[in-house]
Formats: structure tokens, C-alpha cells, sequence
């Protein structure tokens, strides 16, 4: 399996780095870089004496390393995995019902476009190099389907063959648990990012945090927003490729192939990043219009999505 992960989303140094007010020494503020669930996380801290922002970064990444024994996919000892070993996790935990909760929202305000259940179809694709042969997408897909996945309060039981991945929407709920925690230890401003961004306050500056929505694979000219307490979360097909490719991550699951080229990347700006990963992974697959009618479900929503020819659509 050969894997090539590309980042489209990026944290603007500049809004930290450059700005006026930003950090002077190492005696203020903290940063931590490092992985979870398998996409590069980064969380700074910026206006704290060092030693109380280091004990901050400590929580979050206890906070991180808790959610990743719930969630991860790359993890033999986590809830995910043994739902997908055995086809039945016994009495999940509030956070697993929450995320699951969730899905279901996003999976049916996408009419079934945003599916965890297409791992089978996934790993069809990755054992593949991203050319599997129809067999074997026929019986990825006999397994797939978010509705015929059983939960309830006592249990989570798959049909046989069935697995999971919250890949889409994960990393987007880590970032808000971390966030809530270091906000409610006393950040005032500050940004995360756990596969998805969420920006706390404003930036040293003074303005809200500068956050680029391309890079330079991208072939565009890079959009910026502007972000205080709010998060985004950028999807492309081309973010993770198949061996060389031309394939993509996102798939499909009503067809069980790889996401269309309606859109080059899609955006989405939310208070909650889980609920930003969750869209923005669905977006991908949709036209213009079902993502501005997914985008009415969700009042708060602004999506900024780019199409193969390099037209915006802003929702």
C-alpha cells in the first residue's frame, strides 16, 4: 500500500510570526507539532508565560491521545479497530455515540454521501494501488451502508464484512474536544489544528487569524479567510492519492468509485470543526446545487468551494 498525502490547507506563519504584537522570546507562548489520526497536527499558543503554555499543551495532547484510542484507524488497541475486527464494539463510550451521532446528522443532510462505512471500498482501493479490479468493488460495496450499521446505547454491531472510518470527521471532533479543553483552562487566543483549524480569539495582531486555503499544488492563487472562533476544514480529491494516483481518497459510496473532478477543493467554515470535516468531505462528491441545499441545513455553514476550471462558488 503506498499512500501520498498532500496538504491543502495551511496556518498563514505570517499571522504569528510577522505580526506586530507576536511572540517575542521563547519566554511567552508554546508550540506543539506532531500526528494524529495519521494528518499532521499543530496547536500554538500565543500571549502565555512559556511554562504555563507547555502545561497546556501537555493536556491537549493527553486530550489527543485519548480520542485517538477511540477513533484511529492506525492504531491496534483503539475502539475503531476492534469494531472493525470483530464486527461489534460492547458498550461505546460517549464520545464514539456522539461522533456517531453525528455521522448520522451529516449523513443524511448529504443524502447518503458521507458514509464512514466505505472502508472496505477504501481498502479495496489501497491494496489496489487505486485500480482494484470490479470483483473486488462488488464486494466492497455488498458490505457498505451507514444505515445497516446498528447503534445504540449498549453496543455497535456491523454487518459481516463491514468496517468503519471516521477518517472524514475525526479529526475535525478532536479539534473541537481540544479546543474546549484548553479554552476552558483558560486560552484566550491561540490556534489548533488537528487535521482541521480552529482559530481561539484573535491573532497577535489583533485581527482574526489568517488562514490559507490552497498551496502551491494547488496550481491557484491562494485564498485567505480570516478566522475568530470559528474553524474550517478544506477537502480536495487529490489530498490523498493511491500509489501515484490519478485516484483519490474521497469515494463515493453509491457508486464505489473515486469522487468526481466537480471540485478542486471545497471549504468549509463552521464553530464546530467536526461538523466542517464532516460537509466538506461530502461536498466533494456533490454538484453546485446539492451543496448549496446540504449548505441550508446548516444555517451557521459558509462553504468556499473551487471547481476544475478555477470558479468559485460561496455559499
Amino acid at each position: 500500500m503506498n499512500l501520498n498525502r498532500r496538504r491543502f490547507i495551511t496556518i498563514t506563519a505570517g499571522c504569528v510570526l510577522g505580526a506586530r504584537h507576536a511572540i517575542a522570546s521563547d519566554t511567552m507562548g508554546a508550540r506543539w507539532q506532531g500526528v494524529a489520526l495519521g494528518a499532521h497536527a499543530d496547536l500554538r499558543l500565543v500571549g502565555l508565560p512559556a511554562q504555563e503554555a507547555e502545561t497546556l499543551l501537555a493536556a491537549a495532547r493527553a486530550e489527543i491521545e485519548r480520542l485517538e484510542l477511540q477513533f484511529s484507524l492506525y492504531r491496534s488497541d483503539s475502539a475503531l479497530a476492534r469494531l472493525n475486527a470483530t464486527g461489534i464494539l460492547e458498550q461505546p463510550g460517549p464520545d464514539m455515540l456522539e461522533l456517531c451521532s453525528l455521522v448520522s446528522t451529516i449523513h443524511q443532510a448529504s443524502s447518503g454521501l458521507f458514509d464512514p462505512s466505505i472502508q472496505p471500498l477504501w481498502m479495496a482501493y489501497a491494496n489496489a494501488q487505486g485500480a482494484p479490479d470490479p470483483k473486488a468493488l462488488e464486494i466492497a460495496r455488498a458490505a457498505t451502508g451507514w444505515s445497516r450499521v446498528e447503534v445504540s446505547m449498549d453496543r455497535i454491531r456491523l454487518v459481516p464484512g463491514a468496517a468503519l472510518t471516521f477518517n472524514g470527521i475525526a479529526q475535525g471532533f478532536i479539534t473541537d474536544r481540544v479546543t474546549s479543553l484548553l479554552k476552558a483552562r483558560g486560552l484566550r487566543t491561540g490556534l489548533v489544528s488537528v487535521g482541521e483549524i480552529a482559530a481561539v480569539g484573535s491573532s497577535p495582531s489583533g485581527k482574526g487569524w489568517a488562514i490559507g486555503l490552497a498551496d502551491h499544488e494547488d496550481g491557484l492563487a491562494e485564498a485567505k479567510i480570516y478566522l475568530e472562533d470559528k474553524a474550517v476544514a478544506t477537502s480536495s480529491p487529490s489530498g490523498t492519492v493511491f500509489g501515484t494516483g490519478p485516484e483519490g481518497h474521497i469515494l463515493n459510496p453509491a457508486t464505489g468509485l473515486a469522487a468526481a473532478e466537480n471540485w478542486r477543493r471545497v471549504s468549509v467554515i463552521h464553530r464546530s470543526a467536526a461538523i466542517a470535516d464532516g460537509l466538506s468531505t461530502a461536498g466533494i462528491l456533490q454538484s453546485a446545487a446539492q451543496l448549496r441545499a446540504m449548505a441550508v441545513r446548516f444555517p451557521e455553514a459558509e462553504v468556499r468551494a473551487v471547481d476544475r476550471n478555477g470558479n468559485t462558488l460561496a455559499v
